[in-house]
C-alpha cells in the first residue's frame, strides 16, 4: 500500500519550498513502490548525445522529465521542446518508439515522436486532482511504462492496459495515425484497404463508414495484438520476435511448427510497408509481454476485442459475443455423434462456438481411445469456421489453437486451422450453386457499395481457379500461394511473364487441360496486378474466398450448423444490401413487406441461406437469435419452415432466455436458442401422395429461468428450469378485434428536438420585445449527432409556437404539462417550403436554419427535407381541424399510460398514439381501459421485448376485444364514471416537480389506495370476456 502522504504531496504543485528534486525523489519512490516491477530507476541519466544534457527519470523506454509546476502546454514550450530533445535522442539511439513523460506530480502528459515528423505531440495525459487518486494514476503509469511482468490477463487487466480508455491505446492509435498517412497512398496498400472495406460493408451495412480511418486502424492494432497474444500463449519467445516483427505477422514460427492457416500476411500487414512500422510491432509486443499468457482464458480474445471496440460500435455492426455456458450448452445439444458428424459455425466471430465443439470431439476420442495424431487429424476436417469480419477470423484461429491445448505438443502431423475468412450468405451466388471453378473479380461489384460507381476499381478481367477436383482445401490453398508468389516476382509490365509449368506439374495438373488453360489465364492477370502494385494480397483472399464454395457443394456439406448469426438490422443496409436482402427474402418467403421492413434483420435469412448452403438433408442446428424470431411478424415466414421449393426448416425446440439471470450477461435485448433441423422436399415423392415433412416451429417454446454459471454449462444447467408454454406468435392475417384499430394514428414526427422544442427567454436588456413574439432557445437533443449540436436562438412569432404532447407529458388519466415548439401551422394547416419562405421572415429565418442542419447531419438513408419528415405520412395534417376529444397513450413502457386531451390545437407526438373521440364520455371510457392493469397484462403477448421487459404498445392493444362505446350498455356507463371518478383523483394527486416515470407511479399508488384501480379492472377485464377475450 502506497503511503498516503507520498500520493497526497505529489497531488498538490506549487508549495512553497518544494523543489524539482524533491518531486523528482517522491516519483522515484512511487515507480520503486513495487507497482512496477522495476529495478532502481536511473536518475539523473546522460543523454548519450555527446552533450552533458541529463534526463531526470529513465525507466524502460520512457523518459520522464520533472518540473514544478505545470499549467498548460502553451505555458510549457520549453519544457516540451526539452522533452522532445530527450525522445528524439533516444530514439536514435535505441531504434525503437520512445515515451516522454512531462510532470509536475499532478499533472502526468503523455508525448511520442509522430511518425514522418522530428517532432513529438501529447498523447494522454492524466491529473492526480486528489490524495484518492492514486490507484487511478498507479493503472495509467503501468499501461504507459509496460514494465510489469506476470499479469494476469482478466477482463479488468486487459481493458486497463490495452483498452480503449488507457493511456496506451490512445498512444498506439494515435501512432498508426500517423503511420498510416505515410503509406496511404502506395498502391498495395490502397488495394487492402479496399478488399478490408468491401468485407467490412458486406458484414455491416451502413453502419460501416469506409470513409473514416479509426475502425481501419483498430482492426490493425488488435490484429497485431492478436497475433502477439497467439504467439505468448503458444510459449513462442516474445522476446525473439521483436528482434524481427515481420515473422510474427507472417506467421513463421508456426509454420516452421508446421501449423498453417494461423497467422499470416493479411489486410493488416500494411505496417510493415514503413520502417516505423516494425518500431511500432515492437512497442506492442513489448505491451503484450507484461501478462503471463500460460494462465488464460480461452475467451481472452474476446475480452480484448471488446475492449477496443466500444459497445455502440459492436451493436451497430451486429455483433453480439455469445457467453461460454450457452455455447456449451448448444454444441452439447447438437453435437450428439462427435466422432461421426462435421460441424461448422458459418459467424464463428472469436471462435467460441467452435472451442467447445473441438473440445467436445476431443473427450469423445479420449474415451474412444483414439491417440493424439489421429484426434488431430479428425478435428481438422471436422469443425469448421466461417466469418466475414477479418478481426473476427485472427481471434478465433488462435482460439482453435487454443482448443487443442496440449495436444499440439504429441504425436501430430501437420495442423491446418480450418477457419477462413469468407462471406457465408453468398450474396451474388445462386441457390443451387454448383459451379466447377472459384471467380473473383478484382473489379466485381462491391457487395454493398451505396455509392452509384459499381466497382472498387478496374481491371476488366476475372481471377478464376478450378474447384470441382479439389478434395483437400489445404492442395488448393498451397496451389493458390504458389501462383501468387511466383507471380510477385514480376515487377516490369513490359516484360516475359515467368514459366508458371514447374508449379502446375508439381500439382498434377495435366498439361493443355481446361483447367491448366484457367490457371495460366488466372496466373498472367495476377502478373498484371504486381505489375502495377495490387498483386500482393490476392492469395490471401482467395484462399479464404474458396472455402465457403466448397463447404457448399452437396457432398461437402456438414452434419451440424451452430452459431450466433449477425443481428445487423435491414434499416442499416445499405441501398443495395436491401434490395438484394429483398430478393433473398421473398424468394425463401421471409419478406413481409416495407410495413415491418424497418424490424427486420439478417437473423432469418441468415440462418435459412446457412442451411441451404451448408447443411445436408436430415443435418440438425443450433443457433442463437433475438427472441423475437419466436413471436414478432417479420419473422412468420421464417417461422412457417417454408424456406424454399424444396427446402424445410423443422424447429423442433425453442428455448426462451429472457429470464436467465443476470440480464446483462447475455445481449442487449431478450434472446433465445432455437433447434431444429434441415429436410429436403421432392415434389415427386409429394405427388405419389407421401406425407411432406415436418416444418415450422412447435406450439410450446421452453421457458429458460434461473442464475447462469459463469464456470460453464455443467454447472449452470443445474441451476436452470426449462418450462414449456404457448408460444404466442404474431402473423399478418391475425384481424384486430377492436373496431377503434380504424381509428388510431401514431403522433407525429417532432424531431430531432434540438430544431424544434423551445423554451421561451427572457430579454438581456431592457428592450422587452414586440407583442405577439418571443424570444426562443431549443432544447438539447438525447441522441447523437444532435446531441452535440448547440441549441437554436431566435425571435419567432407566438402564433408558431404550439403545446406538444409526448409520451413523457402522458400520465395515468392526466395529461402533464405539454411541452413548447416552434411549427409551420397556421389557421389549423401546414405551410408548404413556399408558404414558409414568402411569410413570416422570423418563421422563415428560423426554419432555414433549422433546415440547413437537417440536412447536415440526418441520416444518409434519409431523403425527406425537415417539413417532410414533421409530417410523414401527413402524421401533422391528421391533426388539424380535428375532434375535440382526443385519448392518447404511450407507444411503449413496461406499463400502459393514458390520458384525455380537450385542446383540439396541441399536437400530439410520435411517442403517442391518438383517437378521436365523440363526446367526453366516450373519452373516459377508452381512457379507463387503456389504463386498466390487465389491459397491459394482455397485450404483452403480443409487445416487442427489451432487456427490462416487454416495450412497444403500439397498435397491438386493438387485437384485444375492446368494443365500440354504447352510451345504452350499462357496463360501458360504469366504465366510463370510473374513468371520470380516476382523473378527479389524478387531477388532485400532487406531482409538482417530479419525472413522468415518478408521476405515474404517484398516481397509479393513489388511484389503487382508493381502491378505484381494483374496480376498474374488474370491470375491463368483464367487458373483454363478454366480447371474446383471446
Amino acid at each position: 500500500m502506497l503511503k498516503k502522504e507520498l500520493i497526497t504531496r505529489l497531488s498538490e504543485t506549487g508549495i512553497v519550498g518544494r523543489t524539482e528534486a524533491d518531486i523528482q525523489s517522491d516519483i522515484q519512490s512511487l515507480l520503486m513502490s513495487g507497482k512496477f516491477g522495476l529495478s532502481p530507476a536511473r536518475l539523473e541519466v546522460q543523454v548519450g548525445d555527446g552533450t552533458k544534457r541529463r534526463i531526470d527519470i529513465a525507466i524502460g523506454a520512457t523518459v520522464i522529465e520533472v518540473k514544478r509546476e505545470l499549467t498548460s502546454e502553451e505555458n510549457a514550450v520549453d519544457y516540451v521542446a526539452q522533452l522532445d530533445g530527450y525522445v528524439q535522442s533516444k530514439t536514435s539511439q535505441e531504434g525503437t518508439r520512445y515515451n516522454g513523460i512531462l510532470t509536475d506530480g499532478r499533472q502526468w502528459w503523455l508525448y511520442e515522436t509522430v511518425p514522418g515528423t522530428d517532432g513529438i505531440r501529447r498523447r494522454s495525459t492524466f491529473e492526480l486532482s486528489s490524495a484518492d487518486r492514486g490507484d487511478d494514476l498507479i493503472s495509467w503509469l503501468q499501461a504507459v511504462l509496460a514494465t510489469r511482468k506476470d499479469i494476469r490477463p482478466t477482463q479488468e487487466t486487459i481493458e486497463t492496459f490495452l483498452g480503449s480508455t488507457s493511456p496506451a491505446y490512445e498512444q498506439d492509435h494515435a501512432y498508426l495515425e500517423g503511420l498510416y498517412r505515410q503509406v496511404s497512398h502506395d498502391p498495395t496498400v490502397q488495394l487492402k484497404r479496399e478488399l478490408w472495406t468491401r468485407l467490412l460493408r458486406s458484414a455491416l451495412g451502413t453502419s460501416f463508414d469506409d470513409q473514416q480511418d479509426g475502425l481501419f486502424l483498430d482492426h490493425t492494432l488488435l490484429v497485431i495484438e492478436a497475433a502477439a497474444i497467439g504467439h505468448a500463449i503458444m510459449g513462442i519467445s516474445l522476446a525473439d520476435l521483436a528482434a524481427d516483427p515481420a515473422r510474427m505477422i507472417r506467421g513463421d514460427e508456426f509454420e516452421n511448427a508446421a501449423i498453417y492457416n494461423v497467422v499470416e500476411s493479411d489486410f493488416f500487414d500494411w505496417i510493415l510497408a514503413d520502417e516505423d512500422g516494425k518500431k511500432f510491432i515492437t512497442h506492442i509486443i513489448r505491451r503484450v509481454s507484461v501478462f503471463n499468457w500460460s494462465e488464460t482464458e480461452h475467451d481472452v480474445l474476446k475480452v480484448l476485442y471488446e475492449s477496443v471496440i466500444n459497445a455502440a460500435t459492436r451493436k451497430g455492426m451486429g455483433e453480439y459475443y455469445t457467453p461460454d455456458w450457452l455455447a456449451e450448452g448448444i454444441v452439447e445439444k447438437t453435437v450428439t455423434e462427435p466422432l461421426k458428424q462435421r460441424v461448422l459455425d458459418p459467424s464463428c466471430g472469436s471462435g467460441t462456438f467452435v472451442f467447445h465443439a473441438i473440445r467436445r470431439v476431443l473427450d469423445a476420442a479420449d474415451k474412444a481411445g483414439w491417440d493424439n495424431r489421429t484426434a488431430l487429424n479428425h478435428i481438422q476436417g471436422h469443425v469448421f469456421g466461417l466469418d466475414i469480419h477479418p478481426v473476427s477470423v485472427v481471434l478465433a484461429r488462435v482460439t482453435y489453437l487454443l482448443a487443442l491445448g496440449d495436444r499440439l505438443q504429441g504425436d501430430r502431423d501437420g495442423i491446418y486451422v480450418p477457419v477462413h475468412l469468407g462471406d457465408s450468405m453468398q450474396w451474388y451466388q445462386p441457390a443451387d450453386h454448383e459451379e466447377q471453378t472459384i471467380k473473383v473479380d478484382p473489379s466485381g461489384v462491391d457487395l454493398t457499395s451505396g455509392q452509384k460507381q459499381a466497382t472498387l476499381f478496374d481491371i476488366g478481367e476475372v481471377l478464376a481457379f478450378p474447384l470441382a477436383d479439389v478434395e483437400d482445401p489445404a492442395t488448393f490453398d498451397r496451389l493458390v500461394t504458389a501462383m501468387t508468389d511466383k507471380a510477385k516476382t514480376y515487377t516490369d509490365g513490359s516484360a516475359k511473364k515467368p514459366d508458371l509449368y514447374p508449379i502446375l506439374q508439381s500439382f498434377g495438373i495435366p498439361e493443355f487441360s481446361k483447367d491448366w488453360k484457367t490457371l495460366q489465364d488466372t496466373f498472367n492477370i495476377l502478373c498484371d496486378l504486381n505489375a502495377i502494385g495490387r498483386d500482393s494480397i490476392w492469395g490471401y483472399f482467395v484462399r479464404n474466398q474458396v472455402r465457403p464454395l466448397w463447404l457448399s457443394m452437396k457432398n461437402r456439406r456438414v452434419d451440424v450448423l451452430i452459431g450466433n448469426p449477425p443481428w445487423v438490422a435491414y434499416r442499416y443496409m445499405t441501398e443495395a444490401m436491401q434490395k438484394q436482402f429483398k430478393a433473398f427474402s421473398e424468394e425463401r418467403k421471409l419478406w413481409h413487406g416495407f410495413k415491418v421492413a424497418t424490424h427486420q434483420d439478417l437473423v432469418g435469412l441468415f440462418i435459412t441461406r446457412s442451411v441451404e448452403k451448408y447443411l445436408h438433408d436430415g443435418g440438425s442446428f443450433g443457433f442463437v437469435t433475438p427472441l423475437a424470431v419466436l413471436s414478432r411478424q417479420q419473422y412468420e415466414g421464417f417461422r412457417t419452415g417454408d424456406w424454399g421449393e424444396y427446402l424445410r426448416g423443422e424447429v423442433t425446440e425453442a428455448w426462451d432466455l429472457e429470464k436467465v439471470r443476470p440480464k446483462n450477461d447475455l445481449f442487449p435485448v431478450p434472446a433465445a436458442v432455437i433447434f431444429g433441423l434441415r429436410h429436403d422436399f421432392n415434389p415427386h415423392d409429394y405427388a405419389q401422395r407421401m406425407k411432406p415433412p415436418a416444418a415450422g416451429f412447435p406450439e410450446e417454446k421452453m421457458v429458460v429461468e434461473g442464475i447462469r454459471d459463469k464456470r460453464g454449462w455443467t454447472q449452470t444447467k443445474v441451476g436452470l428450469t426449462f418450462a414449456p408454454i404457448i408460444n404466442r406468435a404474431l402473423t399478418s392475417d391475425e384481424a384486430s378485434l377492436s373496431p377503434y384499430r380504424s381509428t388510431l394514428f401514431n403522433g407525429a414526427t417532432v424531431f430531432p428536438q434540438v430544431l424544434f422544442f423551445v423554451a421561451e427567454e427572457d430579454s438581456t436588456n431592457k428592450l422587452g420585445q414586440a407583442a405577439g413574439r418571443v424570444n426562443v432557445r431549443s432544447e438539447r437533443s438525447m441522441h447523437k449527432p444532435w446531441k452535440d449540436l448547440e441549441p437554436l436562438s431566435g425571435v419567432v412569432p407566438r402564433r408558431f409556437i404550439y403545446d406538444v404532447h409526448l409520451g413523457t407529458t402522458t400520465a395515468p388519466f392526466r395529461p402533464l404539462k405539454p411541452r413548447r415548439a416552434v411549427l409551420p401551422i397556421e389557421r389549423e394547416a401546414l405551410l408548404t417550403e413556399k408558404e414558409i419562405e414568402d411569410g413570416d421572415p422570423l418563421l422563415a429565418e428560423w426554419w432555414r436554419e433549422a433546415s440547413k442542419i437537417w440536412e447536415t447531419y440526418k441520416t444518409r438513408q434519409s431523403k425527406l427535407s425537415l417539413l417532410a419528415n414533421l409530417n410523414y405520412q401527413n402524421k401533422i395534417t391528421k391533426q388539424m381541424g380535428g375532434a375535440t376529444h382526443r385519448v392518447v397513450y404511450s407507444a411503449s413502457g413496461n406499463t400502459l399510460a393514458a390520458a384525455r386531451l380537450d385542446d383540439p390545437r396541441q399536437i400530439v407526438e410520435h411517442k403517442l398514439y391518438w383517437l378521436p373521440a365523440r363526446s367526453v364520455s366516450e373519452a373516459r371510457y377508452l381512457t379507463a381501459i387503456l389504463n386498466a392493469p390487465i389491459i397491459t397484462e394482455l397485450v404483452s403477448d403480443y409487445q416487442s421485448r427489451g432487456l427490462f421487459g416487454a416495450r412497444d404498445f403500439d397498435t397491438y392493444v386493438w387485437r384485444l376485444p375492446i368494443p365500440t362505446y354504447n352510451t345504452v350498455d350499462k357496463l360501458h356507463e360504469r366504465i366510463a364514471e370510473l374513468g371520470a371518478e380516476a382523473e378527479l383523483i389524478a387531477a388532485k394527486t400532487e406531482i409538482e416537480g417530479c419525472g413522468f416515470q415518478k408521476a405515474r407511479k404517484i398516481i397509479r399508488d393513489a388511484l389503487s389506495k382508493a381502491e378505484l384501480t381494483q374496480k376498474l379492472n374488474a370491470a375491463v377485464r368483464q367487458l373483454i370476456e363478454e366480447n371474446g377475450a383471446p
